[in-house]
């Protein structure tokens, strides 16, 4: 087994410092005799040497790792998200240590208190609630940095996307086809969905001048099950699927999808479809397709500026919303 600093130390009777000052290569700089640089090569030669985290950390009040405790990696913008971030630690010589709550409240309060209590630098939240925002803020004492859904929790710094220019440049897009647009919402209590959909709301009565083309599914989560639960409600209340619609998010998407698929044998090539967040599969869809691309890398970049900057005990306040971009993919033109 590889021995540390401290076990080197004592196994050839020396001091810590001397072998830290061989290991780390300064041996000549210290004027340390050349017999006992030797001595301390061919120790390690044989046994190996490992870093002491712990007694390192103890030291410098440091660990080189974050926390990121988001809903579920099966979301693929939560997916992406956690990618980047773990992208930046590995560039920037970090570790991510990543935590799904599903949903489950209880489950995030103890992930994040964990993560707290195992003396990461700082910690990357996607919260479930409100309340939980609050708690976070309340009794965890790392730097805490919230990402994608913002409460309106003061004190809470969060880095998230303008979710309601999202929904409206979406709907902005379709509607050129003066067709009404339908609306599948999950969980619109969360943020970022009650903004997409106030963005949709928004763009049909900026268009016609009044809310009376508003029409909206909702559901209690947004998972794909949800999807699928207001789909096949939406079909028994009017016999047919719509021919314009917008999915507050990819897993829901995907549940509406799978129900068409059931019902129909495929994907009717007739629909017109909108959602949020990007992803390639959207591509083999024999459908119009617009979807709301967020800038991941972005929201990383501005993430870990505000967390170095609270490290560094430095004040600091949410960025400035940031933009998403539409992709169209349009295969017809009516």
């Amino acid at each position: 087994m590889a021995k540390t600093v401290e076990q080197i130390a004592n196994d050839l009777n020396l001091s810590i410092t001397t072998v830290r000052l061989v290991l780390n290569g300064k041996g000549d700089q210290y004027r340390i005799s050349a017999k006992t640089q030797k001595k301390i090569a061919d120790y390690v030669e044989v046994f190996g040497y490992t870093v002491n985290h712990a007694a390192r950390s103890l030291k410098l009040n440091k660990t080189d790792t974050y926390g990121l405790v988001i809903p579920r990696l099966s979301n693929p913008f939560f997916a992406a998200l956690a990618e980047k971030l773990e992208m930046h630690c590995h560039q920037i010589g970090c570790q991510l240590t990543i935590s799904c709550t599903y949903g489950d409240i209880k489950n995030e309060n103890k992930l994040v208190k964990s993560m707290d209590e195992r003396n990461v630098d700082g910690i990357f939240i996607v919260s479930s609630s409100r309340k939980n925002q609050l708690h976070h803020v309340k009794h965890r004492q790392k730097p805490l940095v919230f990402l994608d859904r913002d409460f309106s929790v003061s004190e809470a710094i969060c880095v998230a996307s303008d979710n309601c220019d999202s929904g409206a440049q979406l709907t902005r897009a379709m509607i050129k086809l003066d067709a009404p647009i339908h609306f599948f919402a999950g969980d619109a209590l969360l943020p970022t969905i009650a903004a997409r959909l106030r963005g949709y709301v928004q763009a049909i009565k900026g268009h016609y001048g009044d809310d009376n083309r508003v029409t909206v599914s909702y559901a209690e989560h947004n998972t794909t099950k949800d999807g699928e639960q207001m789909m096949k409600q939406y079909l028994e209340q009017h016999q047919q699927i719509p021919s314009h619609f917008i999915a507050s998010s990819l897993p829901i998407l995907e549940g509406l999808l799978s129900v068409i698929r059931q019902r129909e044998g495929s994907i009717p090539a007739h629909l017109h479809i909108g959602t949020f967040d990007d992803h390639v599969m959207l591509s083999f869809l024999p459908n119009n397709v617009w979807s709301m691309k967020q800038d991941e890398a972005l929201l990383v970049e501005k993430a870990f500026e505000i967390m170095t900057a609270k490290i560094a005990g430095t004040a600091v306040k949410s960025p400035a919303l940031i933009k998403t971009q539409l992709i169209e993919r349009l295969v017809s033109t009516q």
